[in-house]
């Protein structure tokens, strides 16, 4: 019997996609994420107040956007390469 060529994502209770920790996220040399509002705002922050155990999708229903005021948000690994990435303060 052919196997399914579909892969299973884990997904939190809410139905949103499990992401990485941010300890394989540092694992790969990434040191920073981009989050991204609903509404088209982004900041880039640095990665180190979240211990290697979070996940990225654990933190996204916490961010309020500064410009829209909605809350949640879609958090990357920030894969800038060929220059310094520029960090919110």
């Amino acid at each position: 019997m052919p196997r399914s060529t579909q892969r299973q994502t884990p997904t939190h209770p809410d139905g949103r996609p499990m992401k990485i920790t941010f300890g394989e996220m540092r694992a790969m040399g990434l040191r920073g994420v981009l989050v991204y509002c609903h509404c088209g705002h982004e900041v880039a922050l640095r990665a180190d107040r979240w211990p290697d155990d979070v996940r990225l999708s654990d933190i996204e229903p916490r961010f309020v956007c500064a410009g829209c005021g909605n809350r949640g948000a879609d958090v990357r690994p920030d894969f800038e390469s060929g220059r310094p990435p520029q960090f919110a303060k």
